[in-house]
C-alpha cells in the first residue's frame, strides 16, 4: 500500500488563467485559499480524518471529518489561513465548524533525553 500523504504542499497552478470561461482553480476554492502560494508562504501540515458515530434519535448519522494542523507559529500560519477559509471558502456552504483548540506539542525525544527537554533549553 502506498501512502498519499505529503510532507510538502501539492503543486497547484493558480496563474494558469481561465479555461472555457472558467478559472482552472476557482478564487474561492478551498485548495487555493489554503495553499502557501496564496498565503505569503504560510503553510501547515493538516491531515484529515473521517469519523462515523452512532445515529441520533431521528436516525441521522453523526459523521464527518476532523483535522489536525501542525504549525510552528499559529499566529503566522494557522490564524491567517483559517481566517481566509472562514470568510471566503466556497466549501463553507456544505460544512459546519464545531470547535477547535490549540496545544503545544514538543518535538520527539533524542536518545538519552527526556520529553519536553528542548522547550527548556
Amino acid at each position: 500500500m502506498t501512502s498519499t500523504r505529503r510532507s510538502t504542499p501539492a503543486t497547484a497552478t493558480f496563474a494558469a488563467g481561465e479555461w472555457g470561461g472558467f478559472h482552472r482553480i476557482e478564487p474561492t476554492s478551498h485548495v487555493r485559499l489554503a495553499h502557501p502560494d496564496t498565503n505569503n508562504g504560510a503553510a501547515m501540515l493538516r491531515p484529515g480524518y473521517s469519523f462515523v458515530d452512532e445515529s441520533d434519535s431521528r436516525g441521522r448519522l453523526d459523521a464527518g471529518l476532523f483535522f489536525l494542523a501542525y504549525v510552528r507559529d499559529p499566529q503566522k500560519q494557522f490564524v491567517p489561513i483559517m481566517n481566509r477559509l472562514a470568510t471566503d471558502d466556497a466549501l463553507n456552504e456544505y460544512t459546519s465548524h464545531v470547535g477547535s483548540g490549540l496545544w503545544a506539542v514538543p518535538p520527539g525525544v533524542q536518545p538519552g533525553g527526556y520529553w519536553g527537554e528542548t522547550i527548556f533549553t
